[in-house]
């Protein structure tokens, strides 16, 4: 019987991964022939040289610029507390809240750009952030061998969402650019492992913290040196020096925040977010049934919330307030916790209600997190302007059968009671309602309110100039299509698993590592949020490297492959 020469699917892969991916093209001995090959050979000669460097650093600012024929620099998620909060951090504060809810460094980065460069100076510095941190990820790359670092390159050039992200002036695009250099940092302490490296991977993850709060969860990283190639005395010492670098920063800005706000934290609110938020936003499991901590959360709701503006005139119950909660409704109840339990509590009442819905509801909750992991691992983000008022469907300029104008966003309410940032231990702030929509903020001390309005001219002077200007309709059409037609992140993690499983490329813990962070950065949001792109989109890099690494790192040599 004769059978098909053609080989299986199976054996197509493993021939496939099992020789050099390009070698066809990369090989010197054909691709020296054509005019691409040597050009290719050329690009591998350079890399890992200053010359090869300055021409990729080069090249990345020209594909910014082309994107920036499509995307405009534009005001990115919560400028306006960034702002706010450089202008407080140097002029003195009066929302305590804000100052120890967001942590500094992107604020005194998008802050000063704005202030001092302008729209056009500040997209010409994010501009040099996007260069570098393709730079950076080349580097990490590197590590597994030139071919490695241009599949990367290219990949990140390619790379729309990437490049989108490098046009919003939000803590975003600082946290991509420091996880960059952090990456970098952490693969050559993998690959040449010291008490110094790791060290400086440490006080990377100190930074980190101080762009993201949530960043603090890479902590973890400090059990690496664990398991790197290093006499037990100088792993322990590796480990040593990581958390120090980590712990004496935070602590000293934890220090900052209690001498200054009165408060030792390195951020505050963290016990009302994580899981909290999500299980009362998106979930919906914060039920009154769930336990003694829901129910007396839910009295209180009911007798200290649901009788006030807006809840009165829009009569909201206490049914429809965790059936259907939102980012409204959650700024009143961290308000509300602070009022109550006091505001060293912690928010304790509102973790002990998170934990009897999670023994109550694990499956929803659970499920939850899944979904938003996989959303975020298989979405694109597609730069859309936004819809005309009144046409995004929000409801804006309709009123409801009370006779009100219907919440934005779906809400039960046009707005929070108080705004998170109005919480303060001596009750300074209020929000003063004088109509079922209509508030203002007012303060126990008058020269706090004139300095509250002063922030808020800073921030309308600081954003004036944002979108920088309007992007012709094809360059922003073909920006689009290039992100719905760019591999997924999660496409990257399975070729670099394959890779890996076949190819068995060198330096393997060095290619996991960038890659396990991003993961536990994606997961650890999905943890207190539902999706949020920008929040996933800066660690997608670290996929990138890993696929490079698997499809075309160098091999181990034989002997220590199967040693």
């Amino acid at each position: 019987m004769q059978t098909s020469s053609r080989p299986t699917a199976r054996r197509f892969l493993h021939a496939s991964l099992a020789t050099d991916v390009l070698e066809p093209t990369l090989s010197p001995s054909i691709g020296a022939r054509s005019r691409f090959g040597r050009g290719w050979l050329r690009l591998e000669a350079a890399s890992g040289t200053r010359r090869g460097a300055a021409l990729l650093f080069a090249v990345s600012l020209a594909v910014y610029g082309l994107q920036s024929l499509a995307v405009p620099l534009f005001a990115g998620r919560d400028l306006g507390t960034y702002l706010g909060y450089y202008d407080q951090f140097v002029h003195g504060a009066v929302q305590p809240m804000l100052m120890l809810y967001r942590t500094p460094v992107a604020p005194l980065v998008v802050g000063p750009s704005l202030d001092f460069l302008g729209p056009a100076g500040t997209q010409v510095l994010l501009g040099v952030l996007f260069a570098c941190s393709v730079v950076a990820w080349s580097a990490a790359a590197l590590t597994f061998g030139p071919r490695a670092a241009l599949l990367t390159a290219a990949g990140l050039l390619a790379f729309p969402t990437y490049g989108y992200l490098f046009h919003a002036v939000s803590s975003d695009v600082v946290f991509a650019a420091a996880f960059s250099g952090w990456a970098y940092l952490l693969t050559r302490a993998t690959v040449e492992p010291s008490p110094l490296r790791f060290g400086l991977v440490g006080l990377g993850v100190a930074l980190l913290a101080l762009v993201r709060p949530g960043n603090q969860v890479l902590v973890v990283f400090v059990l690496l040196p664990l398991v790197v190639r290093l006499p037990w005395r100088l792993r322990l010492a590796s480990a040593a020096a990581f958390l120090a670098a980590v712990v004496i920063p935070l602590g000293l800005w934890a220090t900052h925040n209690g001498v200054r706000y009165g408060d030792y934290v390195v951020n505050r609110g963290s016990g009302a977010f994580v899981p909290f938020f999500r299980m009362f936003v998106a979930d919906h499991v914060i039920d009154p049934e769930n336990g003694p901590a829901s129910r007396e959360l839910a009295r209180t709701v009911e007798r200290r919330l649901l009788p006030l503006e807006p809840y009165r005139s829009y009569r909201v119950t206490v049914e429809d307030f965790f059936s259907k909660g939102d980012a409204r409704m959650h700024e009143d109840l961290v308000n509300l916790s602070d009022q109550i339990w006091g505001w060293d509590d912690d928010y304790a009442k509102l973790r002990a209600a998170a934990w009897e819905a999670f023994e109550e509801h694990p499956g929803r909750y659970v499920s939850g997190v899944g979904r938003t992991i996989a959303r975020e691992l298989w979405t694109a983000s597609v730069y859309t302007p936004s819809a005309p008022k009144g046409e995004d469907g929000s409801g804006e300029g309709r009123v409801n059968e009370l006779g009100l104008p219907v919440p934005t966003e779906g809400s039960l309410i046009p707005a929070a009671r108080m705004g998170l940032y109005s919480t303060t231990p001596d009750g300074s702030i209020r929000e003063v309602w004088t109509s079922p929509t209509e508030h203002r903020v007012v303060f126990a001390d008058a020269r706090d309110e004139r300095r509250f309005e002063e922030v808020g001219e800073q921030y309308r002077l600081l954003s004036s100039g944002l979108p920088a200007y309007e992007p012709p309709e094809g360059p922003r059409r073909a920006f689009n299509l290039l992100s719905r037609l760019y591999p997924r992140a999660l496409l990257w993690l399975v070729l670099g698993l394959a890779g890996i499983l076949v190819r068995r490329p060198r330096h393997l813990l060095a290619a996991i590592a960038p890659a396990l962070a991003g993961l536990l950065v994606i997961t650890f949001t999905a943890l207190g949020i539902s999706t949020v792109i920008e929040f996933a989109t800066p660690v997608y890099p670290a996929f990138v490297v890993f696929a490079a690494a698997g499809l075309a790192g160098a091999r181990r040599p034989r002997a220590e492959a199967t040693a």
